[in-house]
Formats: structure tokens, sequence, C-alpha cells
């Protein structure tokens, strides 16, 4: 019997112990990767969950075989469960994820991998950072007289003071950096974020919780102050006196630029190592907390400027002088670093909260680009240490959107209530806040997340929310609810228990998107709004998935009635895009066809239009409207007969009906599609629009309406019905566009056009029937406009921006967008019928 064979009965008898005690007494020469896994795993079945050593060591023996166990499915599995019982989650899932692909139906794997999910989540740990800031510092407490003595014994006890205070300090912190030393009256400990700016809050929290029996003796400090040593590595040595710099002010902060010729072979041969030491000497010069707050922007360059350079040395003086601060308090600093941001909301179908924030503020701006980026890095670093970084998200009521200081109000509230009623002292940092269209955030680091969540969950269900949920910085987490008083009513309106929805939307759902239904003066938009909210909420939180949602027949039905009737074409292409994937769903709904019908007719794809229609009318004869649609589209096409078929049997359908009476007048005077389309519903407020059109008179107001504005809007709308070839001749042969780059009705036309130097994006909002009968003199005035480059620059408080996309609508508004240095977003200027931006008239 091999030992391996030993070690299998030794495992099914749970006899962990006589496993390692045998492996463990081999000779290193005798060790193979299959006994050093076998004693991993009996470290792993040894340990309790707070056995951390064991857990530890089973990765200590598994890690140096990686590529000898590739692709094998008990090394991941080991490998995962050690990191899982370490509250690794974020390490231990892509194991488990590489075990389960080498042997897919594993039910241990994929419990495994539930409870990664679960855990990267909602992250309990098992030690939060609150418990092992305490415990690392009653560590430090117990042996700080002996690190004093070590320190007091002289420099060849370095090597294990260091060790000695690194083991303590990894108690709170897996990735300390640290320098101790002997300032005046007291000793030192100098925590050093090592110039990342998320690493000083869990630093600033550790050293602010020091006891003071530790800081009668210590000075703890995060941070490294001013120093004007030199700089030495390796065979590298440089002073400050050796490096150039140059700085570009920028409110707050400088843009630095450094040139070092001393380190000129090394940026070829280690350039890794080269930013590192520059970046490091121009701490020691400023101090590590005003380099952090100072420096927006750092390169290194491998040739000096024209214009003349200062020396490092007198970089502190300058930017003094500048009216910069050098301050070195790290938690001043933190307290008072708060950043006002705005964007443009996002789309709302986006399945990822925050995409609707439209204002905000933070603390730690990275965080939210890392969310954004779905790049987890940051809030791993956090996950290492037993801190959360999320936040907590709710629907903006109406009484929280009468008032627009209203939002920000509530989140005081919510962060003082939380401040003052969590079981555990100092749970929580706060990060900001965000409003967004539809809901609050409020951003933290949570020290104990339990405690956080708890006294959240307190204050939150004494209000008149219908639902709040947490969610982690990690973007591709699970949303965890804290409450949901829209499941519980939805619920109790079903007829039984175990009754099946016939739909996803909820009877509360339907009864509020009725209530914004009023015929034909209907709240469209909000409709709308409402609908993508419902999709996206019920999304997060697991309800249905977003394929569920667009497949949904009334969920379709709702989404098609309201852009229809929004009655502009790009809310007639989304209804187009929409109703495809519910159409294995609408086998006999008449209404279906006939809304998919007219959106396509408005998009110009005919063709597929009067097809839907057919097929309406054959799935559902005994509704009506489809006969209106396919009255107009057999026309089009040249079957009178067939038209007047269809107005028929949608008359014996609404006997009289203005709108059918008046497409079969319109078909025997060989209208076209775009006049047959030109109505309104209503028969009064028709006859005015023909009226209007006919004698050019104005309509005003109507029933507090802009109705000229509306019949504008129509106007516009069924213009992208049919291409006028000659009018699209005219303007292909006019700009010209590259066919490898010109998008036409997706859903608008776009291409790339140069204007001098510079390649600009034109975009046509509209597809190729509504640019076919733009006005060519109109067209010719924007090229001019173009061509003489008066748009191409922009300059300004912000800098000097350059032309990125010009934007052409329907109504012949133009606006430029314009891309500055150092700002991520573009600036939008809208320009008058004279082509100068409307801001400066």
């Amino acid at each position: 019997m091999t030992l391996l064979e030993q070690c299998q009965i030794w495992h099914e008898n749970n006899e962990f112990q006589k496993i390692i005690a045998e492996i463990e007494a081999l000779p290193s020469e005798e060790r193979t990767p299959e006994l050093d896994s076998e004693l991993a795993r009996a470290y792993n079945n040894t340990a309790g969950a707070g056995d951390r050593a064991y857990f530890e060591k089973a990765i200590g023996l598994l890690s140096p075989h990686a590529d000898y166990f590739a692709g094998d499915h008990l090394w991941n599995f080991r490998m995962g469960y050690a990191y899982y019982y370490l509250d690794r989650e974020d390490r231990a899932l892509p194991h488990f994820e590489a075990a389960l692909a080498a042997l897919p139906e594993d039910a241990d794997t994929k419990s495994m991998i539930a409870y990664c999910h679960k855990g990267l989540s909602m992250p309990l740990f098992q030690r939060p950072f609150r418990t092992r800031v305490q415990e690392a510092w009653a560590a430090f407490e117990n042996i700080e007289t002996e690190l004093r003595a070590l320190m007091d014994a002289g420099p060849d006890h370095g090597e294990e003071l260091i060790e000695r205070c690194d083991t303590v300090l990894r108690i709170a912190l897996s990735d300390a950096a640290f320098e101790m030393g002997r300032g005046g009256e007291k000793y030192e400990l100098i925590l050093t974020p090592e110039g990342v700016r998320a690493k000083l809050f869990p630093l600033v929290y550790f050293a602010r919780h020091a006891p003071a029996s530790v800081r009668e003796h210590w000075d703890i400090r995060v941070g490294r102050t001013a120093s004007l040593g030199a700089l030495r590595t390796g065979d590298n040595s440089i002073e400050m006196k050796d490096v150039a710099v140059w700085f570009a002010q920028e409110g707050e902060g400088i843009a630095l630029m450094v040139y070092c010729e001393k380190l000129l072979s090394l940026l070829k041969e280690d350039e890794n190592r080269t930013w590192w030491m520059l970046s490091t000497i121009v701490d020691q010069a400023l101090g590590e907390i005003a380099s952090i707050r100072l420096i927006h922007d750092f390169d290194v360059l491998d040739a000096p400027r024209e214009d003349p350079p200062m020396l490092l040395t007198d970089l502190p003086k300058a930017l003094e002088e500048a009216g910069l601060s050098l301050d070195s308090d790290a938690e001043d600093y933190l307290e008072h670093s708060y950043l006002a941001y705005e964007r443009e909301p996002q789309d709302i179908s986006d399945t990822s909260w925050r995409f609707d924030v439209y204002t905000g503020s933070t603390r730690l701006p990275s965080i939210l680009s890392a969310y954004t980026e779905n790049d987890a890095t940051l809030v791993d670093m956090y996950h290492a240490d037993g801190i959360v970084a999320g936040f907590l998200a709710y629907p903006l009521t109406e009484e929280l959107r009468a008032d627009s200081e209203a939002p920000l109000a509530f989140r005081d509230a919510l962060m003082t209530a939380i401040e003052r009623d969590a079981k555990e002292p100092d749970a929580v940092t706060f990060l900001g806040g965000a409003t967004g269209t539809d809901c609050g955030y409020l951003d933290f680091l949570a020290w104990d997340l339990r405690a956080v969540l708890d006294a959240a969950n307190d204050f939150l269900e004494q209000t008149d929310l219908p639902w709040a949920v947490f969610h982690s910085f990690r973007r591709d987490a699970n949303s965890v609810s804290l409450f949901d008083r829209t499941e519980e009513e939805e619920s109790a309106e079903q007829e039984s228990p175990a009754a099946a929805k016939a739909s996803l939307l909820s009877p509360a759902a339907v009864r509020k998107l009725e209530a914004m239904d009023d015929g034909s003066t209907g709240y469209f938009y909000k409709m709308l709004h409402y609908l993508e909210s419902y999709i996206k909420n019920g999304t997060i939180k697991g309800n249905f998935t977003r394929e569920e949602a667009r497949a949904d027949l009334d969920i379709a039905l709702w989404y098609a009635y309201a852009c229809n009737n929004i009655d502009a074409y790009e809310y007639y292409y989304r209804t187009t895009q929409w109703m495809p994937a519910a159409a294995v769903n609408a086998k006999g709904c008449g209404t279906y066809y006939y809304r998919y019908a007219v959106a396509l007719m408005y998009c110009g794809r005919l063709d597929d239009a009067l097809r839907m229609a057919e097929k309406g009318a054959q799935e559902e004869p005994d509704y009506p409207w489809t006969y209106l649609q396919l009255g107009k589209l057999r026309a089009h096409f040249g079957d009178r007969d067939g038209a007047h078929e269809a107005v028929q049997k949608g008359l014996a359908l609404v006997p009289d009906d203005h709108e059918f009476l008046t497409l079969a007048r319109e078909i025997e005077e060989g209208a076209t599609i775009e006049q047959m389309s030109y109505h309104w519903i209503d028969p009064t407020f028709d006859e005015e629009l023909q009226g209007a059109a006919a004698s050019g008179e104005t309509l005003g107001l109507r029933d507090g309406v802009d109705a000229d504005g509306e019949m504008y809007d129509k106007q516009c709308a069924i213009a992208c019905m049919t291409v006028h070839e000659a009018g699209l001749s005219y303007f292909r042969h006019l700009f010209r566009p590259d066919p490898k780059n010109y998008e036409r009705n997706a859903p608008y036309c776009s291409f790339n056009y140069t204007v001098g130097d510079t390649s600009v994006r034109l975009v046509f909002h509209m597809n190729e029937a509504g640019l076919s009968k733009r006005d060519p003199a109109w067209l010719r005035t924007q090229k001019e406009r173009l061509d003489d480059r008066r748009w191409l620059k922009r300059v300004d408080d912000a800098g000097t921006g350059t032309l990125s996309t010009v934007h052409f609508e329907l109504d012949n508004q133009v606006t430029l967008a314009y891309q500055y240095p150092w700002q991520e977003k573009c600036v939008y200027i809208p320009l008058d019928e004279d082509g100068n931006p409307k801001d400066e008239e």
C-alpha cells in the first residue's frame, strides 16, 4: 500500500492528524506534488472556521504546484476551499470555477461557487476590519515594550524589529507598509499608503484606534513626512538636486513632469523601477500626503522640456507660493476631500445600479470609476482586510422628487441614523452619495457591515420607501434586499399562493400604467420611464431576467404603446428593437402586430410593416386597427382593391369610424402613405390639423398643449417613412461619406468627415428617408460651416476643446460636441440658425 492510498483510508476515517504527521515527517526530497496536495487537504479538513494558520498552510503547500496541477479539479477545489474560509471569496471563486470546468457536474463545487457569490454580494466577514483592528492593537500592546527595547538596542536588531511588527500589523492589514523610528520623546510608527489614496481610509481608521497605552510611548502617523535625504536602490542612487521638474497648476492640484539624467539608462532598462524611484523621491520632497493630494498627473520624461525647469529641492516652496498647501494630516485631508460631480445619466435599461446618476459627491473617485468599468481590483483590496466598499440604493419617491433639497436631506438623515444607531461604534466611513433619475445612493466603507446594515434597515423601514437594497461596489455582485414592500403587495394580490403570473407585470404595475393613459393625451414619456424602471429593478432584484422581460407580451405591448404615442422617429425605432423578442408569445394577438407594423412603417421599413400587418390580420381577424395599417400599406404598394377590402373589414368591426372613413376617401384619391398618416385620432382635432395644413394658419394651444409644436413633430416623424431618391443622392454627392465608416438607419446616419486635419463624426439623428428630405440649401450651409473650420476649436475657461462630433436633428437643430483635455465627457454646444452658440447670444 502506498502512502497516498493509506492517506485516503485515514481521510475516509476522518483521521486527518495522522495524514499531517506522516507527510510532515517525510524528508523534503520525498515530498511529491501529490503528497503536498494530500497534506493541504488534511489541513483544510482539520481546521475550524477560525483556524487561519491551517488554511494559510494549505495555500502555501498548494501554490508552488500551480503549473503541475493546471486544470486539475482537486487542486483547484482545495485552493478555493482554503481561500473561502479565509474570507477571500474573491480569490476562491476563480479556483472553484476552474474546478467545475474540470468536473462539470460536481455538486460540491457548484455549492461552493454559490457560497462565493453570496459572500461577495453580502460580505459579512467572520472577522470584519473593526474586529481585526482591535485584535492587532491588542497584540501590539502586548509586545510594544519589546519593540521599544529592540529599537534602543541598535540597528543590529532591525530585521527582528520589522518582522515582529509586521506580524502584528498583518492581523488587520494584509499588505502593511510601514516605517519605524524615533522622533523626539516618542517612538514612531509610520503607516504608508505607498502613493495609493484608497489605502488612506483604512490606515487612518487603524491609526485612530490605537489605544492610549500605546500612544503614551508611540506617535502613530499615516504618511511619510517631507525629508531631504537621497534615495538608493540597488546600484542606483539619486538626490533631489538630480531631478528637474515642471508643473502646471490645475485648480487645487498639479500636473507634474520630472526628468532625471542620472536615471536615463535605467529608464530604458527598467521603466517601472525608474517611475518608482522618481515618484518616491517626489514623495520625500513634498511629504506623502501632500503628494497624494496635489499631484493629479505624473509623467517621467526621457528628455528635458524646452522651458526652464526647477530642481526638485525648490518644488515645495514654489507650490506654497502658488497657494497650494503641503499639510501632511491624512485624516484632515480625507475629511475635506469631497469632490462634486455631474454626469449624463445613461440608458436606464442597463441592469446595473448607478447608471441613472446625474449628480453626486465622493471622497473616493477611484471606486466610482472602477465600478463603472466593472473593475473589482479596489474592492478586492478592501475585501482582503474585511472591509466592504458598498452603497445603499433606494427609490426617489414623489415626495423626495418634489424638492431639489429633499434627496440630500434624506441622505443626511440616513447617515445620522446609521452613525447613531449602529450597535458597534465607528462601524462606517461615509464616502459621499449620489442622486439619480430613479434612485438615491449612499456610499460608504463598512468596517463592520452587519452593524451598518442593521442600523440602516431600522431607519429605512420606518420611512414610506417601497424598497431598499445594499450593493457592493463589485458591479457584477448581486443586490441584497433590505426590505421590499412591493413584493409583499404584489404577492397579496395573487388569487392564491400558487397562482402563476400571466405576465411579469404585477397587477399594481398595470394599474399605474393604466393611470398614465388618457387616450390621446397620455403621459407617454412617464409611462415609458416607469416601464424601464420596473424592468431594471426587477432584473437587479432577481425577479426575472432582462431576456424574460423582453419576451413578455404585456410588457412589449405597453412598451410599444408608450413609444409609438410619443410619435418621434427615435421612439418608433425603439419599438422595432423591442418587439421581436416577444414574437414567440404573440400568437393570436392582433394588438402586437398592429403596434409593431406602425413602428416599422414610421422607420421606413414598409415591406416589413406590410408583412407584420398581414400576419396580424391572420392571427386575430376581429382586431380592427390592424386593417387600418393594412389599408395604408396595401395602397402604398399599389394594391388598391386590397386596401379597400381592408377598410371594409375595419368598418364592419367599428362602423362609421372616422379614421377608416378618412382612409377610404384618401385611398380613392391616391394619397401617399405620408398623407394617409398625417392625422390625429380625435376627429375634431384632426379636422383642425387638416385645416391648418391647408391654410397655413397656426393652431395655438389645445387643452394646454402646443398644437403647432405637435403638428411639426408629426411632420418630422412622417419624414422618415419613404426615401426621396433625388434628395439622398444630393446628400451623398455633397458630403461623400466613406462607405467604410458610414452607418445608416441604426437608428441614425453617421460618418467621419475631415475638418482641416481633424476627423469629426457627423451624426444625423434620422434615417436615410429623413435625410433625403433635408433642404439642399440647409445642407450646403452646414457643409460650408464645417469646411471653413469655424467650429473646429472652442476656447473658454475649461481650456481648448476640439470638435469631435456634430449632431443634426430632424428639426434642423445643430449641436457641437467638444472634447477638452483632462475631461472625460464631451461638452455640448447647441447652435442658433446662424451657426453661433446659443449661450453666447
